[in-house]
Order: C-alpha cells, then structure tokens, then sequence
C-alpha cells in the first residue's frame, strides 16, 4: 500500500474539500487527510496515482505535483 500526498491548489475552503473527497470516494481511495490545498491518498486495491489525479482533476482541480 503507498501513500501519495498531492498539493492542490485550488482547494482552498471546505466546499472545495468536500467536492474533492467526493470524487475520491467515488473512485474508491482511501483518504488519510485533507486539508486547504493538500490532500493524502492512500493507494489501495490497484489504484494509481495518475487516477486520483484525473479524479480530482475531473472534479474541476488541478494538481501541482
């Protein structure tokens, strides 16, 4: 299992949070944390880094790293 840790910059208030961890939970990851502008995914059951990125990204975020 590996944890990711992703700067997203847009992310700023607690609707942008929670429309983040929707579209997480909806993938089926596994979120540790989440906090204005960052976000740790746990990486379970074959999920990949780059499909929670376009997951949030989907989600109208953009991902800095």
């Amino acid at each position: 299992m590996e944890t990711v840790k992703l700067k997203i910059p847009g992310m700023k208030s607690a609707h942008c949070q929670m429309t983040v961890t929707s579209a997480l939970e909806n993938l089926g990851a596994s979120l540790k944390s989440i906090a204005p502008t960052e976000a740790e995914i746990e990486l379970t059951n074959g999920l990949t880094k780059s499909a929670v990125i376009h997951a949030i990204e989907k989600a109208g975020y953009s991902v800095s790293n």
